[in-house]
């Protein structure tokens, strides 16, 4: 196993806003919490004094009830979080079919590391990792299918509401499918029985989703929690309201973006637009924006409407009937987690940065925000392959056009760069340029003129050269173009594009207990992991 490290300056894949974070860019102070090595006392003071018994009474009840069909289920975690000394590591995504791509994993190994490094420390606290998910999230084609080897797996079904509500029927079909695809190949049942027993056995996308990750990590301790429940609704119902009266993520995330930009001298567009009221009404017809009115609120595309004295009795009597919007769903996180760390990709801190006068505003403390880590897997042809085409992992972040040219011009037997020629003409014509000097403005128009067309026509060479040696060179152009594909699908990171599913197949169920050994939470590099033997 080898690791090389990549700077995210280098990989270029970063959101501005993520990759000023990620190097601590002091124009970010004052935005966010910074993640650090050990936790701070003073955000732990604040979590004591905030999170009061009976709320940590109310997240154990509702974890133990949710986490019923569970046997295995993580009861120690989980009554640990009754004790004004626990707090938790959270990160939190969609409810992808078979955990989509592969940084669902890394965030999630993330948080298990940083609770096991921190309570390694033994300050007398006690840190659980958290993975929150995203139920109500009604974007069912983000999350209806998983890609392995190159094969596309999908749900084809529709969802018009949260998809943690929704029926698993369909997916016993899904699965021969699958099987199909997969045949006989070695740790393919193993993946069959995951499959069926998460998604065959539950009703709905929620609990299969909570058991598929149960049986993954839940024997690192890791928690799972389901925002979509009445209990913690009624806990976050204030806030709704004060968010329905006073706009506050509206008027603070156009506030904090204005900041940003001074900070930086640079126009931004916010990750997330902030709405008049940044919530859903989940009944009947699905998950449907409610806006505000003259007279009070309206359900977009309903004829359900609310006055204001309305929605606060609605708020009241059904919570559950009320979802938080990306912006808003945060602040609800961190209203019922005694939360330190969120852990999420280069998209989510770039709206949760919007949020930096919110959680003032609201009167919480902010969490420290940690990048996801970034991995790239090679396999071990994959690295000897690397080896002798002469390619570094970081020269495979670069443009496939590019990749090639630079290797093509150092594997040639002929010159390509023809810098030093442009070099000789310049010193040349740097000669008629003193003569011009000495006679009429036509002559040097004439010389500048000369020169702009010799200098055009050694690049036009230049290039006919290389596009000639690249013609000479066509295997091995060939060669590192497949490899480039290979470890970056359609283009794209590999852990946006490829399931775990790929990697089971080569290495069964040493996979997920290699990635927790090799990921360290306190790298900043983008990592690119070698299975070398």
């Amino acid at each position: 196993m080898q690791q090389y490290g990549i700077p995210h300056k280098t990989t270029n894949r970063l959101p501005f806003l993520a990759s000023r974070l990620i190097h601590s860019d002091p124009l970010l102070d004052g935005f966010y919490r910074p993640f650090q090595n050990r936790p701070d006392s003073a955000h732990i003071k604040q979590q004591q004094d905030r999170f009061t018994t009976q709320h940590r009474e109310n997240l154990v009840n509702v974890i133990s009830q949710q986490y019923q069909h569970i046997q295995d289920a993580p009861k120690a975690q989980i009554d640990a979080l009754r004790s004004p000394n626990s707090f938790t590591i959270t990160t939190g995504h969609q409810l992808n079919l078979f955990t989509g791509p592969l940084f669902f994993l890394y965030k999630i190994i993330d948080v298990i590391q940083i609770a096991a490094k921190w309570n390694a420390q033994k300050d007398g606290n006690n840190y659980v990792p958290v993975f929150w998910m995203a139920s109500e999230d009604h974007d069912f084609e983000e999350i209806n299918h998983f890609t392995v080897e190159g094969q596309t797996i999908h749900w084809p079904n529709k969802s018009e509401g949260p998809v943690g509500r929704m029926s698993t029927e369909g997916l016993d079909r899904v699965l021969k499918t699958w099987k199909r695809h997969l045949g006989k190949r070695p740790h393919a049942e193993e993946l069959h029985e995951l499959f069926e027993q998460s998604y065959c056995k539950h009703s709905n996308l929620a609990d299969a989703t909570r058991f598929l990750v149960h049986q993954l990590f839940g024997s690192y301790g890791l928690v799972i929690i389901d925002g979509d429940d009445p209990q913690l609704k009624q806990q976050f119902t204030p806030y709704v309201e004060k968010e329905c009266e006073e706009q506050l993520i509206q008027t603070t995330s156009e506030s904090t973006m204005k900041r940003l930009e001074k900070a930086f001298q640079k126009k931004m567009k916010p990750q997330v637009n902030p709405r008049d009221v940044n919530l859903f009404y989940m009944g009947g017809s699905g998950r449907n924006r409610i806006t505000k009115t003259k007279d009070g609120y309206d359900v977009v595309q309903t004829t359900v409407s609310f006055t204001n004295k309305e929605l606060v009795a609605a708020l009241q009597k059904h919570p559950e009937r009320f979802s938080p919007n990306a912006l808003l769903r945060p602040i609800f996180q961190e209203v019922v987690l005694p939360n330190l760390v969120y852990v999420g990709g280069g998209s989510e801190l770039a709206y949760w940065l919007q949020l930096a006068e919110a959680f003032s505003s609201f009167e919480l403390p902010m969490p420290m925000l940690k990048l996801r880590s970034s991995l790239l897997l090679v396999s071990d042809k994959q690295h000897r392959k690397l080896k002798s085409l002469g390619i570094s992992p970081a020269d495979l972040f670069l443009p496939s056009n590019e990749l090639i040219n630079r290797r093509v011009r150092q594997i040639s037997n002929v010159e390509i760069d023809l810098s030093s020629l442009k070099t000789q003409l310049g010193d040349q014509f740097g000669h008629l340029y003193d003569l011009a000097k000495h006679t009429d403005a036509s002559f040097l128009g004439a010389v500048q003129a000369q020169e702009k067309k010799q200098i055009k026509g050694l690049e036009n060479l230049e290039k006919r050269l290389l596009k000639a040696q690249r013609k000479k060179l066509v295997d091995h152009v060939k060669r590192i173009t497949e490899l480039q594909q290979q470890l970056f699908p359609l283009g794209d990171l590999q852990e946006r594009r490829v399931n775990f599913a790929a990697f089971i197949l080569q290495y069964g169920e040493d996979f997920i207990p290699t990635l927790i050994k090799q990921i360290d939470p306190f790298n900043k590099d983008f990592v690119c992991l070698c299975f070398s033997k």
